[in-house]
């Protein structure tokens, strides 16, 4: 369920009938119009509001209004508002972002920023965004995501903050370039003029000049004060001397005059005020609620007319405020007279925005009333939307809140409290609680489905940290509950669990089984269709997809992305209908690795274009990272240097951007980082052109092979103690190479190769095989490089594999060149082709076209799943199986359902059909 924006937030006050007239404060204002920002800033009950309203008033250009409050504190609530001010303009502003934030984590908000930045910035006329009561505002990622927009505001927007406190952002460098507007309370207040307008005009009080002196000198032309002393004297028949009467600080003279107005009400309205004041905003049928018996639909207007500083917030005049001041007053009151009330009329109030959907509230005056437990009752029953979103903001405001011993009573929150320590990097935390967390299994529907979610995070923590040895114990332990946990349960909160569990686990898979990730992930992409979760969807197709690109399974990858890419693009209308544009970057980049290799280069080309635009709204780090990568080797092949080095420049800015805390995601992309230089020594070297400065030609290499070198000292990496894949090994073995130590490389890719022979790393085994190949044919070993090339190419023309011999140069395309002189084929005489020294452009050379009915399925198949297809031919059941291959009965079932994924297919029958058609079998 979306979340619901309050209308009324997003509309001026609505003015006063006898409004006394300020023309030289509004001349102020607009001659502010030029500048990037009008600051309002002055105490309570000034009359920041009132002016700005009557400021708009006499505008043509389009405004925003958005008055904020307490519970927009945190970035996500704020932007969430923000966005939805903007769209009230209808000026196409933000258009996307509102729905972004509802679906996803908030915490990297800069690209989404700049998409706003961008909107403005093709506006065609000026715009004016007001934040009134900016003081609610403590957070300090929002005053940095305001500072960013100030720095990238454009001249058709001028932004003005009304606030009782100067915000934290840079005014003295605005006040230097004179881009600020600065008003005041000394420029707010009311003169003698305005003064006497107000209480012997709009009020017809009566008062003598001298009395009208004294209190503007007692009030300070303070609008609030003046309200209140108003409503004091209108039935005093002794006002001059009451007036004389009048002493003392702004405080004192408050509290005197609002409790002279309030003993001037009847016991039951004083009741009813009183009472209401435990909210921010209310109307009729709220007010009933609270009460606890219906209220006088007329009530509020009524109280609206005497005065008694209700503040309406919608033209329809249907919701109200209190002003700040005298709400103050009141709750104080309240606290005085029936403290042990409040609890129970917060209690009211809950239930009132639970019963309309407004869940956020509801937790709220759950807080506010004391009651814990049913703040957790009420986060737990929100805690699936908050996920299904991914919510942090929202999240981290219930989580520091509730008691960890009563979050043990439901399960899931437990779960969602585990994630959001892991993913927020906050693993020590999440350590010491793990154990009390998992208590909560006692009170949960599949005891042991919890626990494997629990391992799931917890081997995820370890991942994420680098911590592989415990990675692997925590990952085996988790799928070992899994699959002896119920297997069919109906309870959706339980299906979403499992999703979650697989998307976990399939994220850690690639780094240890790469054969189990797809089985993990294909699972993932099932559930997540039945429940219609598109966020599921999305990650099991581009998970299972990338899985099969590291198996070496190109045209498996290519088959899943396209069907993800059909689904999203099928379902687009109702997903713009249910949760906005979807980020499917990761699809399309995807795509444009496996075109890339194919040497379908303009394709490659289209979907980095496609994937940059689906991920402009949605910054997402690792779609950003790949598509850089991608477009750097586009450029290389171009010959456009230029570009392909400053792709290289936002690669490196991205990868010093990830959290420290987030080491896995660190190297990785310090990994991409370094990979993108060698490919740029790489094309240095190969190209016959001479760069324009021609220091360049050895300078440039020479500073990026130094660069990567530093990188491989800091990981401490050599040619010995190979460790897992992640290591940056493969890095290791190209810098070798373009330092020229061939020797050195090949004995480090010997080993490289035997572990990818091992993991069915076939992606990695085509690449070190190559790079082996290069490394004979230096050292003189010319039988050892056709035979390092020539398995390369025995597994490389099943998937169609192009661009990794291409990228290598004028020494594989030698190498090649022997290679079909003894044993051509088409597969050779396609991939010279494409080589530059054949004499062709490389972009335009026709790609390998693969036959898929006939060789892909064997490669696709290891020697374990060839058994299993053959006893089930034979027709033996599971457990047959298992005793014939001496494997656990689990075991065999992961075999299965990678030969149902591999072979596409449903069933045993189909799979059998489908593999005798092949002739596996």
């Amino acid at each position: 369920m979306a979340a619901v924006l309050l209308g009324n937030k997003l509309h001026p006050p609505v003015l006063a009938d006898h409004l006394i007239a300020r023309p030289q404060l509004l001349k102020q204002l607009e001659r502010g119009r030029d500048a990037k920002l009008i600051l309002i800033s002055s105490p309570a009950g000034t009359g920041k509001s009132t002016v700005l309203a009557a400021w708009l008033k006499q505008q043509h250009s389009p405004a925003a209004w958005l008055s904020l409050d307490q519970g927009d504190d945190t970035l996500g609530q704020f932007l969430l508002y923000l966005l939805g001010a903007l769209q009230t303009l209808s000026l196409g502003l933000g258009d996307g972002l509102l729905e972004l934030l509802r679906q996803q984590d908030a915490i990297n908000v800069e690209p989404l920023l700049i998409q706003l930045s961008n909107d403005f910035a093709r506006l065609d006329r000026k715009v004016i965004l007001i934040l009134d009561d900016y003081h609610f505002l403590s957070d300090p990622r929002i005053h940095s995501a305001v500072e960013f927009l100030l720095d990238h505001l454009p001249s058709q927007v001028c932004l003005v903050i009304a606030t009782r406190t100067d915000p934290p952002l840079s005014l003295s460098r605005l006040r230097v370039r004179h881009q600020l507007l600065e008003i005041r309370g000394i420029d707010l207040r009311f003169d003698l003029a305005e003064v006497t307008h107000f209480l012997n005009g709009s009020q017809r009080l009566g008062l003598s000049s001298t009395a009208i002196a004294h209190l503007e000198t007692q009030t300070e032309g303070w609008i609030a004060a003046l309200q209140l002393a108003a409503l004091s004297l209108t039935e005093r028949p002794d006002k001059e001397a009451f007036v004389e009467t009048f002493v003392g600080s702004h405080r004192y003279l408050v509290d005197y005059l609002v409790d002279e107005v309030l003993s001037r009400q009847p016991a039951q309205l004083k009741i009813f005020l009183q009472r209401m004041a435990i909210l921010e905003r209310f109307d009729t049928s709220l007010c009933g609620a609270v009460i606890g018996q219906p209220t006088d639909p007329e009530l509020l207007s009524r109280l609206e007319a005497a005065n008694l500083f209700l503040i309406p917030l919608d033209d329809e005049r249907r919701w109200y405020r209190f002003h700040h001041l005298f709400g103050e007053f009141l709750r104080h009151r309240l606290m005085r007279d029936e403290p042990d009330l409040v609890p129970e009329l917060h209690r009211r109030a809950s239930a009132w925005f639970e019963h309309l959907g407004w869940t956020d509230d509801a937790i709220q005056h759950a807080f506010l009333a004391g009651d814990d437990l049913l703040a957790a009752r009420l986060a737990n029953d929100m805690a699936a939307q908050l996920a299904m979103h991914w919510n942090s903001e929202q999240f981290t405001r219930y989580f520091h809140r509730l008691p960890v011993a009563l979050m043990l009573l439901y399960p899931r929150l437990c779960l969602y409290y585990g994630w959001f320590l892991v993913t927020t990097g906050q693993f020590a935390a999440f350590r010491v609680v793990l154990p009390t967390l998992g208590k909560s299994r006692v009170h949960a529907l599949e005891p042991q489905t919890v626990d494997a979610a629990f391992l799931s995070l917890q081997a995820f923590a370890h991942l994420l940290q680098l911590e592989f040895v415990d990675t692997v114990l925590a990952f085996q332990q988790a799928l070992d509950l899994l699959e002896c946990g119920e297997q069919c349960s109906s309870d959706v909160e339980m299906q979403l669990v499992r999703i979650g569990i697989n998307t976990t686990l399939g994220f850690i898979c690639p780094y240890i089984d790469l054969r189990r990730a797809t089985v993990l992930f294909a699972d993932n992409l099932d559930q997540s269709r039945q429940l219609g979760s598109f966020i599921g969807i999305a990650h099991g197709t581009v998970g299972l997809a990338r899985v099969n690109h590291q198996l070496g399974q190109l045209q498996e990858a290519g088959h899943i992305l396209e069907q993800g890419l059909f689904h999203f693009e099928s379902s687009r209308s109702d997903l713009t209908k249910r949760y906005g544009a979807w980020n499917v970057g990761d699809l399309h980049v995807g795509m444009g690795r496996l075109q890339y290799e194919w040497n379908q280069l303009g394709a490659a080309e289209a979907s980095v274009r496609q994937a940059r635009a689906s991920n402009e709204l949605y910054g997402a780090a690792a779609v950003l990272g790949d598509e850089l990568e991608l477009s750097l080797r586009l450029f290389l092949v171009h010959g456009e240097l230029e570009a392909a080095t400053a792709a290289l420049h936002q690669l490196d800015r991205l990868s010093a951007s990830i959290r420290h805390h987030d080491s896995l995601a660190k190297q990785l992309f310090e990994g991409r980082s370094m990979a993108s230089r060698l490919a740029l020594v790489a094309h240095l070297s190969q190209s016959p052109q001479t760069p324009p400065d021609a220091s360049q030609a050895t300078a440039l290499p020479s500073r990026l092979l130094a660069e990567v070198g530093d990188w491989l000292r800091s990981r401490q990496l050599d040619i010995v103690g190979l460790a897992q894949s992640l290591g940056g090994h493969h890095i290791l073995a190209r810098w070798l190479l373009a330092r020229d130590e061939p020797a050195e490389a090949a004995t480090l890719l010997g080993t490289l190769i035997t572990a990818a022979q091992a993991e069915d790393r076939g992606d990695d085994l085509i690449q070190f095989l190559l790079l082996l190949a290069l490394a004979f044919r230096r050292l003189g070993r010319q039988e050892e490089a056709m035979e390092a090339l020539g398995r390369a190419l025995n597994l490389g023309s099943a998937e169609g594999y192009c661009r990794s011999f291409v990228d290598l140069g004028p020494e594989m395309h030698i190498l090649l060149t022997q290679r079909a002189e003894t044993q051509p084929t088409p597969y050779l005489t396609a991939l010279l082709g494409a080589f530059p020294e054949s004499g062709g452009s490389a972009a335009a050379s026709e790609p390998y076209r693969v036959d898929e009915t006939t060789s892909w399925a064997h490669e696709a198949l290891n020697a374990r799943e060839i058994e299993v297809l053959r006893l089930l031919e034979r027709g033996q059941t599971h457990k047959q199986i298992a005793r014939e291959l001496q494997l656990s009965p689990n075991t065999v079932r992961w075999y299965m359902k990678s030969l149902y994924s591999k072979l596409r297919v449903n069933n045993r029958t189909e799979a059998l059909h489908h593999a005798r058609t092949l002739k596996l079998v």
